[in-house]
């Protein structure tokens, strides 16, 4: 087992020895940019994270690998978006707080899988159950905005017909 290390970017310090799968985890949760140098015994000299974690080298365990099911991020940003901007006030209160950390949580596991192109065969049925749940949290946003902005003009007819007797008194200065 080689052990690494990387560059801390705002010291330029450098932190190890880790293991790979230390490294490798910090790189697909974001804490190691792709620009940050990396090294580890038997390299000559220090390389970009990218290029050492590059998504196209697979993994010697993990065999063949497959790519994401389509539409899962965008699905994943979409609600994770959604979720920040429709509990933004109930947190105010309180009681949305919960939810908009899960906005946030998406949006942040959205981030991580844009470096994660490739996946285990295995995981495919994940994330493409994955992929439904967003699509249908996606389309319960859909259908409840349009049903607001539908009660919203039921609303205002409602109340147009409610003031029209009261109005048939009153003349228009142009009539």
């Amino acid at each position: 087992m080689a052990s690494w290390y990387y560059v801390i970017p705002k010291t330029r310090d450098k932190s190890g020895p880790h293991n790979e799968s230390f490294v490798r985890a910090r790189f697909v949760a974001g804490d190691i940019t792709p620009s940050t140098l990396v090294w580890h015994d038997g390299l000559p000299n220090w390389i970009p994270a990218g290029e050492a974690f590059s998504p196209r080298q697979p993994d010697e365990a993990a065999g063949l690998l497959v790519p994401l099911p389509e539409g899962l991020r965008a699905w994943m940003g979409f609600v994770g978006v959604m979720t920040i901007l429709v509990f933004f006030f109930p947190a105010m209160l309180l009681y949305g707080f919960p939810m908009l950390l899960t906005g946030f949580a998406i949006l942040g596991a959205r981030a991580s899988l844009a470096r994660m192109t490739l996946i285990p065969p295995d995981l495919f049925p994940f994330f493409a159950k994955l992929r439904t749940v967003f699509c249908c949290w996606g389309w319960m946003y859909i259908i409840g905005l349009f049903l607001l902005i539908l009660s919203l003009l039921a609303y205002a007819g409602l109340a147009l017909w409610a003031l029209a007797p009261a109005a048939e008194g009153f003349h228009w200065p142009l009539r």
